[in-house]
């Protein structure tokens, strides 16, 4: 026979799984948001707090070697136009895991993703 104490235990276990679960799928398993750092010649000049998959927009960093065009969007952040000659950092494509870069060496810029979820943690 089960007792009432035993049904009531079993409930609060339970509801406390699907409430880890739940978390799980809404946050998509990440364990903290991204943010971009964007240095040029070795300084830092700008940080992009939250690359928020809601959010997308783009601005200019002018060097006094060059300007490029960085987008933010769908979580990412890219290079999206350069007027350097080798093109490299828009080939480069979108970046999002923390620890990956995206360098335009004409430029002496760097974009940097920094944050908690890292490509480490993903494997």
């Amino acid at each position: 026979m089960v007792k009432r104490k035993d049904l009531i235990w079993a409930a609060v276990f339970a509801a406390v799984i699907a409430a880890c679960l739940i978390f799980i799928f809404l946050t998509g398993g990440k364990s903290g948001e991204n943010s971009a750092e964007i240095y040029e010649d070795g300084k830092l000049v700008k940080t992009i707090a939250d690359l928020d998959p809601e959010k997308e927009y783009s601005f200019e960093i002018k060097t006094k070697n060059g300007t490029n065009t960085v987008s933010v969007g769908g979580g990412s952040i890219w290079v999206s136009s350069a007027d350097c000659s080798n093109q490299t950092c828009v080939h480069a494509g979108k970046i999002s895991i923390a620890g990956q870069t995206v360098i335009c060496a004409p430029h002496k810029l760097v974009i940097k993703v920094v944050g908690e979820t890292s490509a480490d943690a993903m494997t």
